[in-house]
């Protein structure tokens, strides 16, 4: 990884760090700090990979895609999350039927998100070289393992509340 992609993904995840506090501030919305993130991350990373002009068009279009599509089982994970939390309240007789299917959709909804990252590989088979995809991925997972780093760093960190 060169200097200027491991800048980069120290800088995005500094920037992931103060988003919430950034949030309650009332300034930026974590929404924009979160695809300026996004937006940094690419550039570098198609810097970093040499992609072709048709490869960065390709590329791009289709990790947005899957991006889109993992946005979409968080919000769901978090809308499943907070109907489990109000179900087992304390002091309140849980519907054992509920808590089920609650944890059951949380367990398919987490498997579908594991997968979108091998299946968004998959489809990156015929437009990145298998050294491209290789830098893709420890990329990403640089950044992700830095997200998750600075998440634990976080006040409250320590507690079971899920993260956002």
């Amino acid at each position: 990884m060169t200097h200027a992609l491991r800048v980069g993904l120290v800088l995005a995840g500094s920037l992931l760090a103060i988003a919430p506090m950034s949030a309650q501030q009332g300034s930026r919305p974590r929404a924009a700090l979160v695809r300026d993130i996004d937006v940094m991350f690419m550039n570098q990373v198609t810097r970093e990979m040499a992609l072709s002009g048709d490869q960065v068009t390709r590329f791009q279009r289709l990790v947005s895609t899957w991006a889109q599509k993992r946005a979409t089982l968080a919000a769901e994970e978090r809308r499943l999350r907070q109907a489990l939390a109000s179900e087992l309240r304390p002091g309140v007789a849980a519907n054992p039927d509920s808590v089920s299917k609650f944890v059951d959709a949380l367990n398919d909804n987490r498997v579908d998100y594991a997968n979108s990252f091998r299946d968004e590989m998959r489809e990156l088979t015929p437009i990145l070289t298998p050294v491209q995809r290789g830098q893709f991925q420890v990329a990403r997972d640089r950044l992700l393992q830095r997200i998750r780093d600075l998440q634990q760093q976080r006040p409250g960190a320590g507690s079971l509340r899920q993260p956002d």
